[in-house]
């Protein structure tokens, strides 16, 4: 399922973990009303994972490590970092948790508007990659 240059020997553990932690994250913003730009790392797997024990010890099960329990190989770690942030990605836009908006151009109380990045938003809040672009607005 994932598509890393890396085999993992514990893929299901860390698909696991990536999808708990898209879920945490879908469950502490799901009344607001926030957009959440792809490209501008407002949704970021470093982040996400900067303190994350369960996830960095699945990953380290994937790699040879010295004295001090450290990854040896930074340089395969980098790659797999950056492999496993497209899927993290992948996994936002398509958990069902989030609408998602592409870069695109959207119609907005009658205007044409470009959005010029790729953005997810939780689930029925908008209907456009828009500030003002609310379903169900007061207004």
């Amino acid at each position: 399922m994932l598509k890393t240059t890396k085999k993992l020997v514990n893929e299901q553990e860390v698909i696991e973990i990536l999808q708990s932690i898209v879920k945490k994250s879908y469950d502490e913003i799901k009344d607001e009303e926030i957009l959440l730009c792809l490209e501008c790392a407002d949704v970021d797997l470093e982040i996400a994972t900067a303190n994350h024990f369960e996830f960095h010890e699945a990953l380290k099960k994937n790699f040879e490590l010295d004295e001090f329990g450290e990854i040896l190989d930074y340089d395969e770690y980098r790659q797999l970092m950056y492999e496993l942030y497209d899927y993290f990605i992948d996994l936002h836009i398509n958990s069902g948790l989030f609408d998602f908006f592409p870069e695109a151009e959207y119609e907005v109380e009658g205007e044409m508007l470009i959005s010029d990045s790729d953005i997810i938003a939780p689930k029925g809040k908008f209907y456009a990659p828009f500030e003002h672009a609310l379903k169900n607005s007061d207004k």
